[in-house]
């Protein structure tokens, strides 16, 4: 089974870095031969990114109201009413299962069935700054123990 995890944000605003610290984390574990990291900045570029893996873990910021630093397993049920951070695609105004769905259709090689969104509450995603919030930065170690167990 081959696996892609994907960090999404920006590490100059705060909290909103949050999916690229966890990347970062990741690289310093063992996490296989099966297993690879990368980051998104650009939500047109997942699509090539994905391609040909049978695993799909994104992990994002989310704001939801809840207790900044909460981690939440997500499908694509779950996020179908609500939007992470970035809500993937702000220039083409597409979700990211829509994103999938155009996917499906154009590319000739397969895109993940298996699909797996970790999020984490965020705080602060406006003040410029490479650091999260305390909370926020807390709950890294765990959400990077929380992937490995899905891996």
């Amino acid at each position: 089974v081959r696996v892609v995890v994907i960090g999404i944000g920006n590490l100059l605003c705060s909290d909103d870095g949050v999916g690229l610290h966890i990347v970062e984390a990741l690289r310093k574990e063992n996490l296989g031969d099966n297993v690879d990291l990368r980051e998104v900045l650009n939500s047109l570029d997942i699509l090539d990114i994905i391609k040909g893996y049978d695993r799909l873990i994104v992990v994002d910021a989310i704001k939801s109201g809840a207790e900044s630093g909460t981690i939440y397993e997500l499908s694509l049920e779950d996020i179908k009413d609500k939007q992470t951070v970035h809500s993937f695609s702000t220039h083409l105004n597409m979700d990211f299962p829509s994103i999938l769905e155009l996917g499906k259709k154009l590319l000739q090689e397969k895109i993940p069935e298996d699909i797996i969104i970790v999020a984490v509450e965020v705080e602060d995603v406006t003040t410029i700054s490479d650091k999260c919030t305390p909370k926020v930065e807390k709950a890294i170690p765990e959400v990077v123990e929380f992937i490995k167990g899905l891996l």
